[in-house]
């Protein structure tokens, strides 16, 4: 990432908006989902790239993640608790986290929901929807046929993650606020939700050979909905435990209190926004 990402990744952190985009997005490439659009691979071809997909994923996309980013999974043991369906999310840090979060918490098991206008036309968008893409749209219609997706993913016992920061911050360490939509399908359809942590650990010899840091994703206990009354308030007490969790969890691994950049404060360097390299999403 350019230094004018990293300038932008701290006037937005002073000016507290969190849910920005550092990096611009086309959008004429994209797979146009409005109508009918199957979110899900029920057809022949796709149920069989899907098939010959995963696996290849995960044993190409396991050697790359290794070597280059030095991946390394914590709180595996989390996941033998969530026996069904349920909602992951993550903070949106690394060009990658897709592919990381899909290595951690099982290929065939995990969906991804990302804006619209990253699946693409042709073969880019035919892969993505087979590895498990599930487009967020702008209209009612979209929202809906997301939604069925969802739901029926869920009862089917899949994972579906969800970045509620919405935006990607290449390498910023900090958990920012969430959005609350990920937290709506979990207090709706009463499923746990699985928080995913994504560090950068420094160590001496990728310090040493001038790598990037080490990513490490912690997963975390599961969650669960609680309460009674409108899913928007269960929602949001859901999500603000979340954020805690995971705010918890940025302190216990960096070993310092997480506070958010201010005008009177240094230029952070957690953002390491100088090593970072331009994002898929």
């Amino acid at each position: 990432m350019t230094k004018k990402y990293k300038d932008k990744a701290i006037e937005y952190e002073k000016k507290g908006l969190f849910d920005r985009d550092l990096n611009e997005h086309r959008y004429d490439n994209a797979v146009d989902i409005e109508g009918n659009y199957n979110y899900l691979p029920k057809k022949f071809g796709e149920r069989l790239r899907r098939f010959f997909l995963i696996p290849a994923v995960r044993f190409f996309g396991g050697i790359y993640c290794r070597f280059a980013y030095g991946l390394k999974v914590e709180g595996k043991k989390n996941l033998r608790a969530v026996k069904g369906g349920a909602i992951s999310v993550c903070n949106h840090v690394h060009e990658m986290d897709t592919l990381l979060v899909k290595l951690a918490l099982g290929g065939f098991r995990t969906f991804h929901t990302g804006s619209y206008y990253l699946l693409k036309k042709g073969w880019a968008g035919r892969i993505f929807k087979s590895g498990g893409f599930l487009p967020v749209g702008q209209t009612v219609k979209d929202l809906q046929n997301l939604t069925n997706a969802v739901e029926t993913l869920l009862a089917k016992g899949k994972i579906v993650n969800f970045y509620p920061e919405h935006a990607l911050w290449f390498r910023y360490e900090k958990v920012r606020p969430f959005k609350l939509g990920a937290f709506r399908f979990a207090a709706k359809a009463g499923v746990p939700v699985i928080p995913v942590f994504i560090e950068f650990r420094e160590t001496r010899i990728r310090k040493k050979l001038k790598m990037q840091k080490k990513v490490v994703l912690h997963i975390l206990p599961a969650v669960m909905p609680q309460g009674e009354g409108p899913i928007r308030v269960r929602a949001e007490k859901l999500g603000e435990r979340v954020y805690e969790a995971m705010k918890g969890e940025y302190e216990r691994v960096y070993q310092k209190p997480m506070v958010y950049l201010t005008e009177s404060e240094p230029v952070l360097p957690e953002c390491d926004a100088a090593e970072a390299e331009p994002a898929a999403g």
